[in-house]
């Protein structure tokens, strides 16, 4: 009895062990999609780590939305298995025009697109110079959604190349512009004494257009300081 019962329980440890084994032999996803935030045809620059878009893939029992990592720059990469999916643009969450319309994306090997956005605001003629250990920094917006108002552009700086309004790290005021400052069209001009900067050996900056109502900033793109 106690034998049969010992081959009974090696029988079952081996059809486990094969189970797993199969299990551990499905290959993992290999194949690359990967793309860009654009408007117009240019990179949107943005707050890394906001989830602005999401993956569905239609006629599987798992509808759970796979997240897609965007970089401040707008750009994104996420290894996934082949197949057929939908991208989705996260409502609310980005600075820019909600937009319900899905995109279908076949994925195989390498799967590379743009993503459109209509940004509230977009920043242009981006410039930086440095004059008497001043920072001057300087563009022009443009209101690209009229129901959106303007309420601020500002200058941010960190001792790394991730820069957004989350990342300050000292005590000197942030330069900054509100909508009553500035118009439309104009070249915007922000300055900022870097001599309370004067520790950090490195400094990166850029600007971000804030509108009336939503926490999240366009930005420019990151500029090295020092």
């Amino acid at each position: 009895m106690q034998r049969a019962m010992n081959k009974l329980t090696y029988l079952l440890l081996v059809i486990i062990c094969l189970s797993a084994c199969a299990v551990d032999n499905y290959d993992p996803p290999s194949s690359t999609f990967n793309g860009q935030l654009v408007y117009e045809g240019q990179p949107i620059q943005i707050r890394q780590g906001i989830s602005v878009l999401q993956l569905y893939q239609p006629g599987y029992e798992n509808q759970n939305p796979i997240a897609v990592n965007v970089k401040q720059d707008g750009s994104f990469s996420s290894t996934l298995f082949d197949g057929t999916y939908k991208l989705v643009r996260v409502a609310g969450n980005g600075p820019w025009e909600n937009n319900p319309d899905s995109i279908t994306v076949d994925v195989h090997g390498t799967t590379t697109i743009d993503v459109p956005v209509v940004p509230f605001f977009s920043i242009s003629d981006v410039s930086f110079e440095i004059k008497d250990d001043v920072l001057i920094a300087q563009c022009k917006i443009k209101k690209n959604v009229e129901s959106r108002q303007l309420e601020k552009v500002s200058l941010f700086f960190n001792k790394t190349t991730l820069v957004d309004h989350t990342t300050l790290f000292v005590t000197a005021p942030t330069a900054t512009k509100n909508a009553a400052q500035i118009s439309e069209g104009a070249i915007i001009e922000l300055q900022q004494d870097l001599t309370g900067y004067s520790n950090n050996p490195y400094l990166f900056a850029r600007i971000g257009v804030k509108a009336v109502g939503h926490p999240e900033y366009i930005y420019s793109v990151v500029w090295k300081v020092r």
